[in-house]
Formats: structure tokens, sequence, C-alpha cells
């Protein structure tokens, strides 16, 4: 998730102060156990970096990204939070804050966080992806579908930033809308079975029961179980 990151860091960052060889020293270490998948083993290496060296930003980053991967959420978040009161425009740091919050459950404060690394860099779209679906489960469907309609200015071929908004129409009953954005997925990603799903659903739910069972055939064929019920009650076949 985040070794590119650690990587450009790691070429970039210079450790200073006391025993800035050791530090260097565990920092690499830390950074070859994170890739590695050993996620305590790279804590223990960022925490005696932390150790020689508190005042650096880019430990307590890196050290939250292995918290983050062992679901520490709280420890993570103390790391982020740290990494952001040393070096207040990491927007790295803000992002996978809002991660770690969203793990949570903290919306809003996810939500709080994606919106500093907008002001950070206004063309982050991950961020606008993310903050959308956070505003989509507080059922803050309009401003949800706003922060969509931003990433797919930036990139109108983004199929997540297409499916989250249809999902965020189909929860205002805008099935026109829905349809819409999933034709456009279906036909950037043919195998998208959500997205058939969906339109599926939102074709039945504006009359066009045809249109409808033909998407939820469809998912049925590509093994999906979830339209079984819906072909039940409204297709008229228990297959």
């Amino acid at each position: 998730m985040v070794i590119r990151f650690f990587i450009a860091i790691s070429l970039i960052f210079s450790f200073q102060g006391i025993a800035a060889q050791s530090v260097e020293q565990y920092f690499s270490q830390g950074l070859d156990r994170h890739k590695s998948k050993d996620y305590t083993g790279a804590i223990a290496d960022f925490s005696s970096a932390i150790n020689q060296n508190p005042e650096n930003p880019t430990l307590y980053y890196c050290r939250g990204q292995s918290r983050l991967e062992l679901k520490k959420y709280d420890e993570a978040i103390a790391d982020f939070s740290q990494a952001i009161s040393l070096s207040p425009f990491n927007q790295q740091a803000f992002f996978y804050r809002a991660k770690a919050k969203e793990q949570k459950g903290n919306f809003r404060g996810a939500i709080e966080d994606y919106t500093e690394v907008l002001k950070i860099d206004p063309q982050h779209s991950e961020s606008y992806l993310c903050r959308g679906k956070a505003k989509h489960l507080l059922k803050n469907y309009i401003d949800a579908i706003t922060d969509f309609d931003i990433l797919l200015k930036m990139d109108s071929l983004n199929i997540k930033g297409l499916f989250n908004r249809s999902l965020a129409k189909y929860a205002m009953l805008d099935f026109g809308g829905t349809i819409l954005d999933l034709e456009r997925v279906i036909d950037l990603d043919p195998t998208h079975v959500e997205a058939f799903y969906y339109r599926g659903l939102a074709y039945i739910r504006s009359g066009k029961l045809e249109y409808g069972c033909a998407d939820l055939y469809k998912v049925q064929q590509m093994g999906d179980t979830r339209a079984n019920q819906w072909i039940k009650d409204r297709c008229n076949t228990t297959d």
C-alpha cells in the first residue's frame, strides 16, 4: 500500500543528530521488514529509531503505517498525529490518519483529515473519492456526489468515482442518474458484477423490469448470488 512512498522518503530524508548512522540503520531495517510484512519487527525498528531521534516526523509516519497494517488503529492515529505535529503539511500523514479513523468508524474525523489533505493538495484525487465515500456512509449524499463530481472532472474514466457516485444517486432514488453512471462503468469494465447488480435494481425500481431482470440474470451467471431473491420475486423464476 505505501511501499513506493517509503522508498521515496528513504531517498530524500536525511537523519541528523545523535547516532545518525544507527538511526538510518533502524530506519532501513524497518522499511525492509514492513515490505516483507513483518510489521511487528518494523514497529520495533522504527521505535528504536524514534528513541534516538524523537523529533523526526518520518519515523512516526512509518511506524504508523506498520501499526495500521496490524489494525492497531489508536496507536496508528497517535503516530500520524505526532508526525503532523512535527510536520504540519504532511499530507500523507493526514491521509492515512483518515484511513485509520475510518476503520474505527469515525467518519466525521476522517472527512476532516481528507479535507486537510485537499487544502495541501487540491488535486489529490483519492481524497475526493475517500471523502465522498465517508460522506455517503453518513448519508450526506448530496455532498458525497459533489466530491465524486470533482473527482470525475479530474478523471472522467475513474471507475471507482463513477460507481460510488451511482450508489449515492441510488440512495437518493435517482435511478436514471444511477443507470447512466453504471452504463459508463460497464463500458469501461464489462466484468464489474456490482455495476450490473445495481443497474438491475435501478431498472426494476424505475419500472423497467425487462432490462432489470436481464442485468440480474447476468449477475447470476457471473456467480453472484445476491441477485437470486430479486429474480425469484420480480422476474417470475426460481432459476
